[in-house]
């Protein structure tokens, strides 16, 4: 069997929807079914194509509910009517975590208008799923003096520094210093430093992830079979370490 069908696979992070310039792509539930039944990924975390489309999103959920993980967006710059709208999904939708993009939507990490948005997370107990890897609003320090404020909260830094090794090994670094901290893998170029963070962060702390339609499932995948782990602690990447934060 090829490889990419051998093991099952929980997708830590992608996107529905349809986004402008600069992207230009859309990727709706038709595209989403058939990348998940050709590369064996049994469920998706998913979020929406921005702050303001978590409904095309909880449509979306509500068709496929057995397959999708919902996150909702939020903006920290909306203030109250961000938080008002971050708790409407959570209490009333059964959305299963929250995602911040600090890079689009112009704030920082550590901006104390992101306080009220992690104590309802630690309210709701759900996790929050943060972009890393871009200055001067998504830097791996911003996210870990984040997590520190928040203890209680599990924080997943999405792409783990992204296409930037300094900021990488800043990520694997936050992710030593605290243990609250979650490494998701999309787009991150570096297969060394998957293995290194799986040895040295935690083995239950690594999250493979596609960032769909940015990314193709046969890169991210290939991406952690050539990392060096064996396929039991690929297994934990591909699959468990999702599972059991997702519940």
């Amino acid at each position: 069997m090829n490889d990419f069908y051998r093991i099952k696979k929980i997708d830590a992070h992608s996107h529905i929807g349809r986004f402008g310039s600069p992207f230009y792509i859309d990727f709706d539930t038709e595209r989403l079914k058939k990348q998940m039944e050709e590369f064996q990924i049994e469920k998706c975390i998913l979020c929406p194509a921005g702050c303001s489309l978590n409904e095309e999103l909880n449509t979306a959920y509500k068709n496929m509910p057995e397959k999708i993980i919902p996150l909702c967006w939020v903006n920290a710059n909306e203030g109250q009517k961000g938080y008002d709208m971050l708790e409407h999904y959570l209490r009333d939708e059964n959305f299963a975590g929250i995602k911040m993009q600090p890079l689009f939507d112009a704030f920082t990490a550590d901006s104390p208008l992101v306080d009220p948005i992690m104590e309802i997370a630690e309210a709701y107990q759900k996790p929050v799923f943060i972009h890393c890897g871009h200055p001067p609003y998504s830097l791996p320090w911003q996210i870990g003096l984040l997590a520190e404020r928040h203890p209680r909260v599990t924080t997943v830094m999405l792409h783990m520094g992204h296409g930037h090794g300094v900021y990488i090994e800043g990520s694997l670094n936050m992710a030593l210093k605290y243990e609250n901290l979650f490494l998701e893998t999309s787009g991150m170029p570096m297969g060394c430093q998957i293995k290194n963070a799986y040895e040295k962060a935690g083995s239950e702390r690594v999250m493979f992830g596609i960032d769909a339609p940015f990314h193709h499932p046969s890169v991210e995948i290939q991406r952690i079979y050539s990392c060096g782990l064996t396929e039991k602690q690929m297994e934990d990447v591909f699959y468990y370490n999702a599972a059991k934060l997702m519940k």
